[in-house]
């Protein structure tokens, strides 16, 4: 099928321009994995990604902080008048009993009679109030308790009253707070006797700043789940946030907050200027551009396509252009092809030899070049995030883009018996759609939006290495469809370019 002593001849013609533009694209790829392996990318890159997860940590935990103390401030409000009254009524109960103590030998009995007699009480509370009395005073009367722990037994007692009275069954963390806000307004009340709207600020304040960081440890949620956490303690843990963190936090947070109540500014414009994050605070396009440039992968976006898609393309375009010519428009235009078809060899066989030598000089140039991209590949470490099978598609692609355009190159020197017009068609069209896409890149999603121009991605339409997707085959997308259509438009066209030369008519 093919003329060996024309293949022989079409390597020693071209042989030096293979080697130096293999060497040299082989070395610019070394010196780029080398390079780029070493640079701890991902350091840099991780760390622009953990001073935005920080600045958003920081914001849930002020925003919990917030709508805790709100929410707590209004339990405040809601159970301070209950806990108050049967705090005294129970207060009066202990001093009654201690004043007549020491004059009955049953002074419970007395206190209940007391209260059964009462005109002021339905049948109803005087039932209520008799069991209240009794188990307060039986309690009290039992253990006896000592001055100074008189407060915490009649704190105890209200909050077992107060849980006992509740409309509905409260979950075990509403009532550990419950009790923990009861505790609190119970010892504030017991030191200043009558509590005001500061107070409750004050209590509301003091057990949001003491209880919020053992409420948050074991928050799950599903953004936890992305983001590779069972719970947030874990996140915290990952990031530095110890509970004095946290809690200094929680603590400059309300403070910022109710001061910018205090200057009438609304809960709404508080809770928004309190919670800005390193992101809210700026420009949308901007806070959309870090998150990309934080989520960049350096090695994808110069290795994958700066190099593979572009400067890759570079110097292996330049010489199949060259090539593609002298193996038949350039010999036909100096008289030589009229010396090969003047031997039994015939057209077919002159187009299919130059066709294998063109391809296969492409398909060895590509496993030199693979070859030492993979031996550079040992001389990185971990930062390098492209993997072996991605490195193999990504020559596979390189060359399978290269074979397209060597398709156009061979079908224009068939086509044409000048040199000058088939470099000027093959050679034009391919530098048109190597400047297509570099023009391309700058719209495409690969760049940062930041410094992404979006018009300019219309140039990814006018070139066919747009169908080598680099950012697919590194990110798992579908890339092979993309692939088959340049392998169809390399045997079209060589195809085509062995069809004409047959049938055309030479200037022999």
């Amino acid at each position: 099928m093919i003329s060996k002593p024309l293949f022989l001849q079409s390597l020693k013609a071209n042989g030096l321009a293979w080697g130096l533009v293999t060497v040299a694209t082989a070395f610019m790829l070394a010196i780029l994995i080398v390079v780029l392996g070493n640079l701890q990318t991902s350091e840099i890159r991780d760390s622009l990604k953990d001073t935005f997860i920080e600045s958003e940590i920081e914001k849930v935990i002020k925003l919990g902080a917030i709508e805790g103390y709100e929410e707590t401030y209004q339990v405040i409000v809601e159970v301070y008048p209950n806990v108050k009254e049967v705090y005294d009524d129970i207060t009066r109960l202990i001093d009654t009993y201690n004043q007549i103590v020491k004059f009955f030998p049953n002074p419970i009995d007395v206190i209940i009679k007391g209260i059964q007699e009462d005109p002021n009480m339905t049948e109803e509370e005087k039932e209520q109030a008799v069991a209240v009395a009794r188990m307060v005073l039986t309690a009290y009367e039992e253990q006896d308790i000592p001055d100074e722990r008189i407060h915490e037994f009649k704190s105890g007692i209200v909050i077992e009253i107060i849980l006992n009275n509740m409309d509905k069954e409260l979950k075990e963390e509403e009532k550990e707070a419950l009790i923990a806000i009861s505790s609190q307004v119970l010892s504030l009340y017991d030191e200043k006797g009558e509590l005001d709207e500061e107070d409750f600020h004050h209590v509301a304040f003091l057990y949001v700043n003491t209880s919020l960081y053992n409420s948050l440890i074991h928050t799950e949620t599903e953004e936890l789940a992305e983001l590779g956490y069972s719970t947030m303690k874990e996140l915290f843990d990952d990031y530095g946030f110890t509970e004095i963190r946290v809690n200094i936090l929680v603590s400059t947070g309300l403070s910022h907050y109710l001061s910018l109540l205090e200057h009438d500014v609304s809960k709404e414009e508080a809770k928004a200027e309190v919670t800005k994050s390193l992101l809210s605070q700026m420009p949308k396009d901007v806070s959309e551009s870090l998150v990309e440039l934080g989520d960049l992968d350096i090695n994808h976006l110069v290795i994958g396509k700066v190099f593979y898609q572009i400067a890759g393309l570079l110097l292996p375009i330049v010489y199949t252009i060259l090539t593609a010519n002298n193996l038949i428009a350039g010999q036909v235009d100096s008289g030589a092809m009229a010396y090969v078809l003047s031997t039994p060899t015939k057209r077919k066989k002159v187009t299919f030899t130059q066709m294998t030598y063109l391809v296969v000089s492409l398909i060895t140039m590509f496993i030199v070049i693979g070859g030492v991209g993979f031996i550079a590949k040992l001389f990185t470490d971990d930062s390098f995030t492209i993997s072996n099978k991605q490195f193999i598609l990504l020559n596979v692609g390189s060359f399978i883009s290269m074979l397209a355009i060597s398709g156009i190159c061979f079908l224009a020197s068939a086509w044409f018996n000048r040199s000058k017009h088939s470099l000027g068609l093959g050679g034009g069209i391919s530098m048109f759609f190597l400047v297509a896409i570099i023009l391309g890149m700058f719209g495409s999603e690969s760049i940062p939006a930041a410094m992404r121009i979006e018009s300019m991605n219309l140039f990814n339409y006018m070139t066919i290495i747009s169908l080598f997707d680099v950012t697919a085959i590194l990110e798992g997308g579908t890339y092979l469809y993309g692939l088959l259509i340049l392998l169809g438009i390399a045997v079209l066209t060589y195809a085509a370019g062995i069809l004409i030369f047959d049938r055309k008519d030479l200037p022999l």
